[in-house]
């Protein structure tokens, strides 16, 4: 991965300067206008005919029949396929159609033909794995002015050019699993330049339909006749898999197993698969190609090598004597049943199952070992095996794994890296099992997948990506994203890449006038998600703070205006182009706020009933109108396109109260009041208290401060307590302050039953140091009700040369990105990143660090307190130790005083989670807190090392006294 050099700016924009072009798309070939823009492949009226080799195989004149029924889908009017070969091609000596030519070097006489003629060069991709080119030949046969050449260096090479221009005449990848419109054209001319792609960055990139129930399998029993062993993925569905997998340039895939058995269910699935130039796999505990229902029904004993070796080996050989003439990547040695850890197995006996499942391959084939696909999935507890010191042929893929939330467990080191078969990764966008399931809709934030899998890339996981996408509906962008970065990993050389990808990406879905707004909204969609998944709000306490630091009311707040952004730029869209963006865009967003509406709405309920607050009821109804809500959304995805999509909302995700989903959707209760008597109406509540009038006469604010976050309001709140009607009245002791709502009337049931008074300070006039404002709040319509709210004010003078951020509220709070001059140039920053703005790491191939030594991040802090124990707290991805060898570490340094270094993830066996993840990976960070002694006002530095290129931070706080508990940690402090 190429460094970004010369770092030392604090923004995005500076980021993206100076990382140049972000994402480095291969320019496309095709113009669209009336205007002659070379060789003409369709007009009005006029499709290509596409001529493919008689002796090319099955793969390509299907995927040729597909190209052609795309132009249709495009010009209107349909191309038409041909075999032929090349005697016969160059007695044709006119023709008024465009020509494709398709096929593979070395296989199909058309291509060859060329290539003898000195017509086309393949140098370039001949002998390379999946590799195309596609150009304009001029005069490829005497009487022919041109042909349209797409070649590849084998099949699926072929096949991948052929449906990349199929994309890029305006046909996605999505267009039957998200409603993709063609775009429609009335010409398409290619241009004299050469296109050409491959090898992919990954050898193998594939797909795991996986918790396929209730969504998935109720869609397909609605859609497809059910085998003779009641599973609906027959081929007629896989077909549909294969279509989307192929146009998005994979061959692998792991089919649906929670009750199906994809050789069984229906015999022309193998032969389909193989057709599609699809290599078909079987799970991390489903060895050998026999899928885990497969067990129930014919194996003969228990699941147990030790006590049913004959019985177990019998059932394996079955495996490959039954898919040895397809495409197979066969999983290698055992789990436990169902998912499970094994009591009996142990690192000697897996050694002795691999190295006897090696011998069935090789006999059941007929090839050698290295010819032979093989995986060994390092899932759950395997990779303690082979920490354990397990040792297994070369020929094997040691197949890690993210730690089901997204964070991978491991990246090859030392030796592992020279292994013949090489690493791989398998990665999850849908789970289910401890610490809770999440599979009802998108969670993923791209740039984390981008953050997570160049680590992996990048450190030498380049066999076999594969990507657990449950249902696959509703996850559909970040598959593509996924899928593309496993292709080409080049295109996404810089963090900014993913940003840039999906303006690209939604260019080609919804349009070009809704890209810049699309990749807006779901990069903050992706954020917010990264806060707490749906599945996991239902834990207690909720996780956002109703008091401190208004978390809950502005995290609510950015979901209600997301949801206002994506219905404007849905209401704008060509009625063709809404569908698609209601499913991939509107419909997360939507269902998304109003899950969090409920959650949030019931906590601030909870807050709103101690102070006495009649609106306390309104909450109350808001929840059961967002239940409703929630229900009405599903019901419109349901009936969306007259039904098609019905089922794929049937997930419950509301309700959680352990790991497994609840058996139906359910609300906490909301809390309810009865309202105060009449004579005491009126009620106030100060920002950050506990506390409200008339409970306790005076109330105090945080302090306000020319100092305090841009993003963060003083204000109080005056509120009904009962039904009736009062006006109130605000007054100030001191004239440099003032407050927005100054007089006004509530009403209740029927008004306002709360407002807000926002204070503001002109600070001009303030007084210099340390003052306190007093604003008095009296009920007009009640001789005697007042209440008064006391309000800090803090005038500090901050040095002129001082550049850094400043104290506020006795805290420093600090984005990671916002780093100084000073800080070393090979740090990275991710944009989009984590849960408030970005991320820093270093390069994956960065060296381990020692403490307090190399690589530093600079962060200058001016403080206004006195403390003797100030603390300072760094917030880190929840990133696992993916070198057990050098465990993520960092240092802090103050000052120049002693080092701090701190090692986030505790070490394990291999084969456990390390103590803290599940409580990381639901908050979506770790946070350590270390004391740092005596701070005095004035000017310091904290300088931080991150001593790994696997872990990756994003904010920093210096404790002075003052911060509060929250769950993302205080605003960041003003920077001057």
């Amino acid at each position: 991965m190429a460094r970004l050099l010369g770092i030392v700016a604090v923004t995005l924009t500076a980021l993206f300067a100076s990382s140049g072009v972000a994402y480095k798309e291969k320019p496309s070939i095709f113009t669209f206008g009336s205007e002659n823009g070379g060789y003409q492949l369709g007009g009005p009226n006029l499709a290509p005919e596409i001529r493919v080799s008689s002796n090319d195989g099955s793969n390509l004149l299907r995927a040729a029949n597909d190209l052609a029924t795309d132009f249709g889908k495009v010009l209107g009017v349909n191309g038409s396929v041909v075999t032929a070969d090349w005697s016969t091609t160059i007695t044709q000596k006119s023709a008024t159609r465009p020509i494709i030519i398709i096929g593979t070097v070395g296989k199909s006489s058309l291509i060859d033909g060329l290539i003898s003629a000195k017509k086309l060069d393949v140098s370039a991709i001949t002998g390379k794995w999946e590799t195309y080119t596609y150009q304009v030949v001029q005069a490829p046969w005497e009487g022919r002015d041109a042909v349209f050449v797409i070649a590849g260096s084998d099949s699926r090479g072929a096949v991948f050019g052929l449906y990349d221009v199929s994309e890029r005449i305006g046909v996605s990848p999505w267009h039957f699993w998200a409603d993709v419109a063609p775009t429609k054209r009335q010409y398409i001319w290619a241009s004299s330049a050469v296109h050409q792609e491959g090898p992919p960055s990954v050898k193998f990139r594939g797909i795991f339909l996986n918790d396929e129930a209730p969504a998935l399998t109720g869609w397909g029993g609605s859609n497809f006749k059910r085998s003779q062993y009641n599973s609906p993925f027959v081929s007629d569905f896989y077909r549909l898999i294969f279509d989307l997998v192929v146009r998005l340039k994979g061959n692998y895939v792991w089919p649906a197993m929670w009750s199906s058995m994809f050789y069984l269910d229906d015999p022309k699935n193998g032969p389909l698969a193989n057709e599609y130039g699809v290599f078909m796999g079987t799970s991390h505990h489903e060895p050998m190609a026999r899928a885990d229902k497969e067990q129930g029904r014919f194996l003969k004993g228990s699941w147990d090598w030790r006590s049913n070796k004959g019985g177990v080996q019998a059932f394996m050989e079955e495996g490959p004597n039954r898919s040895k003439n397809w495409s197979t990547i066969y999983t290698l040695g055992m789990r436990g049943s169902g998912d499970a850890a094994s009591a009996t197995l142990s690192a000697s006996a897996l050694e002795e199952i691999i190295a006897w499942q090696q011998s069935v391959l090789t006999k059941a084939t007929g090839k050698p070992l290295s010819e032979i696909p093989q995986v060994w999935v390092m899932y759950k507890e395997v990779p303690g095996y082979w920490q354990a010191g397990m040792k297994v042929s070369d020929d094997v893929t040691l197949f890690w794994s993210d730690d089901n939330r997204g964070n991978i467990r491991r990246i090859p080191i030392g030796k592992e890296e020279q292994r013949r078969g090489g690493s791989g990764m398998y990665y999850h966008f849908d789970y289910v099992g401890d610490p809770r399931n999440y599979k009802w809709i998108n969670t993923i934030q791209l740039s984390k997948t981008w953050e997570q899998m160049t680590l992996a890339h990048d450190s030498g996981n380049k066999n076999i990506w594969i990507a657990n996408v449950g249902d696959l509906k509703a996850l559909e962008l970040p598959t593509a994203h996924f899928m593309a970065l496993a292709w080409d990993r080049e295109m996404f050389d810089t963090p900014g890449s993913t940003r840039e990808w999906l303006k690209s990406w939604s260019a080609r879905q919804f349009g070009e006038t809704a890209a810049e707004a699309a990749a807006s909204i779901m990069t903050t969609y992706g954020k917010l998600t990264a806060r707490h998944k749906y599945e996991d709000l239902s834990r207690t306490p909720f996780a956002f703070s109703s008091s401190n630091y208004d978390e809950v009311e502005l995290n609510y707040k950015e979901w209600t205006d997301l949801v206002v952004q994506a219905q404007a730029v849905y209401d704008k869209l060509p009625a063709a182009n809404q569908d698609s963006f209601f499913e991939i865009v509107l419909h997360p967003v939507l269902a998304g706020k109003t899950v969090y509406e409920i959650y949030s709405k019931v906590a601030l309920g909870s807050r709103y009933a101690t102070e006495k607050r009649i609106s306390t009821n309104k909450l109350g109804k808001d929840v059961q109108a967002a239940f409703t809500e929630d229900q009405a959304i599903t019901k419109r995805f349901h009936t969306l396109r007259s039904g098609k999509w019905n089922h794929f909302m049937d997930q419950t995700h509301l309700g959680y109260n352990n790991w497994q989903e609840p058996s139906s959707n359910t609300i906490p209760r909301p809390t309810t009041i009865t309202a105060a008597a009449a004579n005491t109406i009126m009620g106030v509540a100060a920002q950050g208290n506990t506390a409200a009038f008339p409970g306790t006469a005076r109330l105090t604010t945080p302090p306000l401060s020319p100092f305090t976050p841009p993003s963060v309001d003083r204000y109080f709140d005056i509120f009904a307590r009962a039904d009736g009607t009062f006006s109130y009245e605000i007054t100030a002791n001191a004239t440099y302050v003032n407050v927005t709502n100054r007089r006004g009337t509530l009403s209740s049931p029927n008004g306002s039953l709360d407002i807000r008074a926002i204070i503001k300070a002109d600070w001009s006039l303030a007084p210099a140091g340390s003052s306190t404002v007093a604003f008095t709040v009296t009920n007009l319509n009640q001789t005697g009700t007042t209440a008064t709210v006391l309000v800090p004010i803090e005038n500090p003078t901050v040095p002129a040369d001082f550049k850094g951020h400043v104290e506020d509220d006795r805290t420093v709070s600090i984005e990671a990105e916002h780093f100084a001059e000073g800080s070393s140039k090979e740090y990275v920053v991710v944009p989009d990143y984590g849960r408030t703005l970005s991320g820093v790491r270093l390069p994956p191939r960065t060296p381990s660090q020692q403490p307090a030594k190399g690589f530093v991040l600079v962060y200058p802090f001016y403080t206004l307190t006195n403390i003797a124990d100030a603390s300072v707290t760094v917030y880190l991805a929840p990133s696992e130790n993916a070198n057990p060898n050098s465990p993520n570490k960092y240092s802090i340094v103050v000052d120049g005083g002693s080092a701090t270094t701190v090692q986030v993830v505790p070490l394990t066996n291999g084969s456990n989670q390390p103590a803290g993840w599940s409580d990381a990976v639901i908050k979506g960070a770790y946070v350590k807190t270390n004391k740092v002694g005596r701070l005095a006002p004035g000017k310091h530095e904290l300088k931080l090392y991150l001593l790994e290129p696997t872990m990756i931070v994003t904010k920093i706080v210096i404790d002075m006294g003052g911060v509060k508990s929250s769950l993302l940690g205080p605003p960041e402090s003003k920077q001057v």
